[in-house]
């Protein structure tokens, strides 16, 4: 093989990687959606862990995260681009001192930013946009009512 052929096959091999990387962490890959997943486990096991009930706002606020879960999955897994609903470990959020249930909060950044990619997305994720909206919607109002709660 000529040098030329090698250096257009090397070429199109490390574009071919490229693309494949993009599609994978992607440009749409809608990284607030992801993100959301893996901060609404770890919220779910600080709402079922904690030694209250969130002001009786314990129960429902469960029920809005696993809604939340389920409707993003569904939506990530039609999306266009083929991005599933990828395990991401959640980072850590930043904690300042003294401040409680920090993947709650974390979680309710990383919905509203879901909520901004789904109402602005090009594609209505094989229709469950509304589906998801409205669970998203349910987890950030319920989410917030267990935080506005205050431990006695």
């Amino acid at each position: 093989m000529s040098k030329i052929a090698a250096s257009i096959t090397l070429a199109l091999g490390v574009c071919l990687l490229w693309a494949t990387s993009v599609r994978a962490e992607g440009t749409e890959g809608h990284p607030h959606m992801h993100a959301s997943l893996a901060e609404l486990k770890e919220a779910r096991r600080e709402l079922k862990e904690a030694a209250h009930d969130f002001g009786g706002h314990r129960a429902e606020a469960l029920k809005a995260v696993d809604a939340a879960i389920k409707q993003m999955r569904q939506a990530l897994e039609v999306a266009p681009g083929g991005v599933p609903a990828k395990a991401v470990a959640p980072a850590a959020p930043p904690v300042e001192a003294g401040v409680k249930h920090p993947h709650i909060r974390a979680a309710l950044a990383e919905l509203k930013g879901a909520q901004t990619e789904l109402k602005e997305a090009a594609h209505d994720f094989g229709g469950h946009r509304a589906e998801a909206l409205e669970a998203v919607d349910a987890a950030i109002k319920h989410l917030t009512f267990a935080l506005e709660y205050k431990e006695r």
